[in-house]
């Protein structure tokens, strides 16, 4: 019973949740989910040899040195900066779903998981405000990959949460217009044109 109790709650959680009209904590979720959702992706890179660093230790880095993220206390502090980072980055991505609807809101996602990847990865690298450092490619392949995978995560979750009325009515149905071949044909009858009835063909013959 307690386990139905507990699955009743979530259901009840979750239905509340879809009918949420409030942009701040839409986004905050749904970059929070991203941000889980890329950090796996990371973890599960960085145990298999693909990556170098772990975001924890990109986020920890803008804060403290390199070598003092050896210790777990650090480690720690960079996860939770890496998480308060993602979420508040989910605002303006939700702030772009409104404006524009939720049509094709994955690939709306996946732009903007490249346009965080190229300013706080590649440019924060580059103006040293992150001072960990990578070096080999594929480490630069799969945090592009870690990048879009949080864009996926977090419109998914914000399409999910928000109400339909938060988005516009055109993303919601679209307008079709009939084509040229389904309208119908309209005939124009010249002016001018004599009309014959059976009064002038008589006549005609007479």
């Amino acid at each position: 019973m307690r386990v139905l109790d507990k699955v009743d709650r979530i259901t009840k959680f979750l239905s509340v949740g879809k009918k949420m009209k409030d942009s701040i904590p839409i986004g905050f979720l749904g970059g929070l989910m991203g941000t889980i959702a890329m950090g796996l992706s990371n973890i599960i890179f960085k145990k298999t040899g693909l990556s170098e660093k772990t975001y924890a230790q990109y986020a920890g880095s803008v804060l403290l040195s390199p070598f003092r993220l050896v210790f777990e206390q650090n480690i720690l502090l960079g996860q939770i900066l890496h998480l308060i980072t993602g979420s508040i980055l989910g605002i303006p991505m939700f702030i772009i779903l409104r404006k524009t609807g939720k049509d094709n809101h994955q690939f709306k996602g996946a732009v903007y998981g490249i346009f965080t990847w190229e300013m706080l990865y590649s440019f924060g690298q580059r103006l040293g405000i992150i001072r960990t450092k990578t070096y080999t490619t594929r480490t630069h392949i799969t945090s592009l990959i870690d990048n879009l995978v949080y864009g996926f995560a977090s419109t998914s979750t914000m399409v999910f949460l928000a109400d339909h009325s938060v988005f516009p009515k055109a993303s919601n149905q679209q307008i079709e217009t009939p084509s040229e071949s389904q309208m119908p044909k309209q005939y124009n009858i010249p002016k001018g044109n004599p009309t014959y009835t059976n009064e002038n063909e008589i006549n005609i013959v007479q």
